[in-house]
């Protein structure tokens, strides 16, 4: 039967349950794919494995198809025919595939068993990213994150008698009304618009704030004390603002939630205040006391300038209103693998427009066929219409250009594709498995470990040093 058709066999319990794919299922899978981590969304081997079990049995259709393929989470710009050649030749080293003197290849009862159980893995996975990637996932998430920064903050300031970290957390506190607003008006209410002209309101309020504090720092300026654990808050601060910037990003730009991007922005606006506080730290080391409030000045500045930006689109006729036009770190995600696919493909071969977004939109079908969520993560109005604003942004952009009606490659476009496959070059080269080591994120996790360890036994030791200067 067709792939798709086996989804139907799949029960949601069976889909929940981590403990469905049996260990030797795995090990069975980590036998066959070449990447380090042995995950089939990892490349595009599993996709070649996919269409030659939906019958797919000619090198040169395989190609054609396999040159279509779109998958967001992929970094590889696009597949080009020594790929699918590459795949072959390891197909056939690995005893998957079987080969009729016609040219004709068929899957072993090995290839059609690892695709079975990739296939089954892939939806295992997307069904756990369907659930996190969830609006009220986002929010819960949010809300956790968010005493989870303030606790530390007030501990830490009470330990240090620091009136402003105290003050600082409990700021963090009513951030949890934006949480609150998003849910009411913007998921109970449906007043999705509404929401985010609130969020938005409150970010430029607290960049008034900004401001006022920053002139009164300006003209009564006080010592500043830097401390190890005031770095770590920064540090960990900006580590959980990021995350949720670019989880609210992502989550608000697939399920189209105009709130979610709005509180991403002011998730955004946190990791500039405590990397503006971390700034003004390293100079209060050499009693340089007036940066924190210029750092904070400028801030309050970018965030009503953004403010702005958001507002104006957001207050604009209804008509004319475009939610993409709002801009979030996601959206790096769509636009580098958009931007890496059309470029690939107009390189591959002469193309009109009408071609790229049937190519596009036959791509992502098969992705999302075969790669579940890891081809859109869940953007459901990923399609031709996003690909065609795209496409007119690279012409905007002198990366491609029109000639007759056919689209080219321009000198700028062809420097940006060959830095994109030397990136992406790099990346395979870095994942191809060649045997037993320790992984390079495990290290680097340890090496922090180590290092907060140290900085929490050293602490007042340093924080002596500090006050030396």
């Amino acid at each position: 039967m067709p792939l798709a058709d086996l989804k139907t066999t799949f029960s949601i319990k069976e889909l929940r349950g981590s403990s469905s794919i049996a260990s030797e299922k795995r090990d069975f899978m980590r036998k066959y794919y070449p990447s380090i981590r042995h995950d089939p969304h990892e490349g595009f081997l599993y996709g070649f494995l996919c269409l030659i079990y939906d019958g797919v049995n000619k090198i040169e259709d395989l190609k054609n198809k396999m040159r279509l393929f779109f998958i967001s989470a992929s970094k590889q710009v696009v597949v080009e025919d020594q790929d699918v050649e590459e795949y072959l030749q390891y197909a056939r080293k690995k005893q998957l595939i079987k080969e009729d003197t016609d040219g004709t290849i068929y899957l072993t009862e090995n290839g059609e068993k690892l695709v079975e159980l990739s296939y089954y893995s892939t939806l295992h996975a997307s069904y756990w990213m369907n659930l996190i990637f969830n609006e009220n996932i986002m929010l819960i998430t949010t809300a956790i994150f968010l005493m989870i920064l303030a606790s530390m903050k007030i501990f830490v300031g009470m330990q240090l008698a620091s009136q402003g970290m105290v003050y600082e957390g409990f700021e963090n506190l009513t951030d949890l009304l934006k949480v609150a607003i998003i849910f009411l008006v913007g998921f109970k209410l449906k007043r999705d618009k509404v929401a985010s002209i609130i969020i938005i309101g409150i970010m430029m309020f607290t960049g008034v704030i900004l401001i006022w504090s920053g002139i009164e720092a300006l003209l009564n300026p006080t010592p500043i004390i830097p401390t190890v654990q005031a770095y770590m808050i920064c540090f960990f601060s900006v580590i959980l603002n990021l995350a949720l910037m670019f989880l609210k990003s992502l989550v608000g730009r697939t399920s189209g939630n105009l709130s979610l991007l709005s509180d991403s922005k002011d998730s955004g606006l946190n990791v500039k205040i405590s990397l503006g506080v971390a700034i003004g730290l390293t100079f209060a080391i050499f009693r340089i006391y007036f940066v924190d409030a210029l750092i904070g000045i400028i801030i309050a500045i970018l965030i009503f300038k953004e403010g702005i930006e958001v507002l104006r689109e957001l207050l604009g006729p209804e008509e004319d209103f475009d939610i993409t036009a709002i801009k979030v770190l996601a959206d790096n995600i769509y636009d580098d693998r958009l931007t890496g696919y059309i470029l690939g493909s107009i390189r591959r071969e002469t193309l009109t427009k009408e071609d790229i977004l049937r190519n596009f939109e036959e791509g992502l079908y098969l992705g999302r066929l075969y790669y579940g969520g890891f081809a859109d993560f869940f953007y459901h109005n990923l399609g031709a219409e996003i690909a065609e604003k795209h496409l007119h942004k690279l012409i905007k952009g002198k990366l491609i250009e029109t000639l007759g009606e056919s689209i080219i490659i321009t000198s700028k476009g062809l420097q940006t594709y060959y830095r994109a496959k030397a990136k992406e070059y790099n990346n395979r080269a870095k994942r191809v498995y060649v045997g037993p080591r320790v992984p390079r994120g495990l290290i680097y996790f340890i090496a922090f470990i180590i290092a907060f360890i140290l900085l929490i036994i050293f602490a007042n030791d340093i924080n002596q040093w500090l006050m030396s200067f």
